[in-house]
């Protein structure tokens, strides 16, 4: 690799348009976390893979139901500076959706320019469930080499269902019916450890940060967009 790709300023120059990837089952709080990103309480607007606009009531029908085409691109308009990829959620049984995925990642590779490239994946996990990975995300995880290509960001999210859990645990153990900020969130991150962020570890090449979502609670992370800016131009 030469010596320009691994120099930020270089890269920022040429990267003039931030291409990301975001993945995740269905509620995962997708839609939710590119809003936050590009500060906008609007849609995001879609273009066909040539860059065309695609019209809203041309993909009604489908997007209503959660499915995307993953080649288009969506753009928003306070943040045209961000070209997003979705696809449908991942849930139990979606092999083919999956084999979309790794197909699109694989023609996204390193071998086209820069700006076409994929420079992250935001995997959007929530929190407040009881089955932390399903199969079609374990795959992805643990039997595709994804993470080895590209820098993936898992974000937590549906963080209050979690401290609701947190909460119920440390009344029950402690007896307080009122317990300290602080005593909450420290059981949940305890939690988010243990059903979430250790088996993911054991990914190899395994995700490249975490972030969980601001709630109602300091973020302990830092944003989105800040942590995958950085890992775009020092991978």
């Amino acid at each position: 690799m030469s010596s320009t790709m691994l120099d930020p300023v270089a890269i920022r120059a040429k990267c003039h348009r931030f291409r990301a990837l975001i993945l995740g089952r269905a509620n995962a709080g997708k839609t939710t976390v590119l809003k936050k990103v590009c500060n906008s309480t609007e849609d995001p607007e879609i273009h066909s893979p040539n860059g065309t606009k695609i019209e809203l009531e041309t993909v009604e029908g489908s997007a209503s139901r959660g499915i995307h085409d993953i080649e288009n691109q969506l753009i928003f308009k306070s943040h045209p500076g961000y070209i997003f990829h979705d696809s449908r959620g991942f849930e139990s049984g979606s092999k083919e959706e999956a084999d979309k995925v790794i197909e699109f990642i694989d023609s996204r590779g390193r071998g086209k320019r820069l700006a076409e490239q994929l420079h992250v994946i935001w995997y959007c996990m929530p929190t407040e469930t009881t089955r932390p990975l399903l199969a079609a995300e374990e795959d992805f995880f643990f039997k595709s080499d994804v993470c080895g290509k590209v820098p993936v960001v898992v974000i937590f999210t549906k963080w209050d269902g979690l401290l609701t859990e947190a909460l119920t645990a440390v009344i029950d153990e402690s007896g307080d019916d009122d317990p300290s900020d602080e005593a909450v969130v420290q059981r949940a991150d305890e939690m988010l450890e243990k059903n979430f962020m250790k088996k993911l570890g054991k990914a190899d090449p395994g995700p490249a940060a975490y972030v969980r979502l601001k709630g109602p609670f300091k973020p302990s992370l830092w944003s989105p967009s800040h942590i995958s800016q950085e890992i775009c131009v020092n991978r």
